[in-house]
């Protein structure tokens, strides 16, 4: 498992403009489900981010969008008004394959994610200078008849080298929330609605280096900033989009000097 968090992000800093807007690109900024960006229109629509600085990112997150399962997404770095990296129009939804899609049930090319409290798309790069990024959104078979998009996330991820990352036994829970309550008849019924993830996993060997990164990135974030986690990045499917949130760290910090350059920290992070 190489997990990868994004808990410093570079989206957060940057100015926005947008092709069109019933509500601002900013909002892609903001925490909170109830905000997002929405465009006019759902075809060619795209959100140009200017950095501080110049500096160096490996990934974009597209978290939240209501995309339809012919959606692209195109992703470009520019670095002084130049084009560097160019993902081209891409899919953003993960098609239900053949062999699992089932004939009568399921729609011809539907996104085998659409149960999913937030549908998110991810690009993945070698590390980038830049100074700007633009992405661009198309959906001529969007039933909305717009593009909206909750949050953006930019930077390069935190992800120790492969030996030392996530160990087995990762836990996720679902949580629906709400009460159970039973009437005067005896009828049970779920009172509230809405579910959130809890995910749960340990590092258990980080050498005396690895321990340092990991213990100044989550200082350095905290327990209220809200960060981009992905367990099982590249994956693709149930698999990855489960366990793939935006979150923040749920509870304290803690390392254990297990032996000589071996640390273990236990983590849990809860879905905002």
């Amino acid at each position: 498992m190489t997990m990868r968090a994004i808990m410093d992000n570079e989206h957060d800093r940057a100015m926005l403009t947008a092709s069109s807007a019933q509500s601002p690109a900013e909002n892609t900024q903001m925490a909170g489900r109830s905000y997002s960006w929405r465009g006019l229109t759902a075809t060619n629509e795209r959100i140009t981010a200017l950095l501080e600085n110049p500096t160096f990112i490996s990934s974009v997150v597209v978290y939240g969008h209501n995309l339809s399962s012919v959606g692209t997404v195109q992703v470009e770095y520019l670095f002084e008004g130049e084009v560097v990296f160019d993902t081209g129009p891409v899919v953003a939804a993960d098609i239900i394959p053949l062999g699992v899609w089932r004939a009568g049930i399921d729609p011809w090319g539907g996104s085998d994610l659409t149960s999913l409290p937030s549908i998110h798309y991810n690009v993945w790069t070698e590390p980038t200078l830049v100074d700007g990024y633009q992405i661009t959104f198309d959906d001529p078979n969007s039933e909305a008849g717009y593009i909206q998009v909750g949050r953006i996330f930019s930077g390069l991820p935190y992800s120790p080298p492969k030996d030392m990352n996530v160990s087995w036994g990762v836990k996720l829970r679902w949580v629906f929330r709400g009460e159970k309550k039973r009437t005067e008849s005896g009828s049970l019924r779920h009172i509230g609605g809405g579910v959130s993830r809890r995910l749960t996993f340990d590092f258990k060997h980080l050498d005396d280096e690895e321990a340092g990164i990991l213990t100044q990135e989550l200082l350095r974030a905290g327990a209220g900033q809200e960060v981009y986690i992905n367990i099982y990045p590249e994956e693709g499917g149930v698999k990855e989009a489960a366990h793939a949130f935006v979150a923040m760290l749920d509870g304290d910090f803690e390392t254990t000097n297990e032996f000589h350059n071996n640390f273990s920290a236990p983590l849990a992070y809860l879905e905002v």
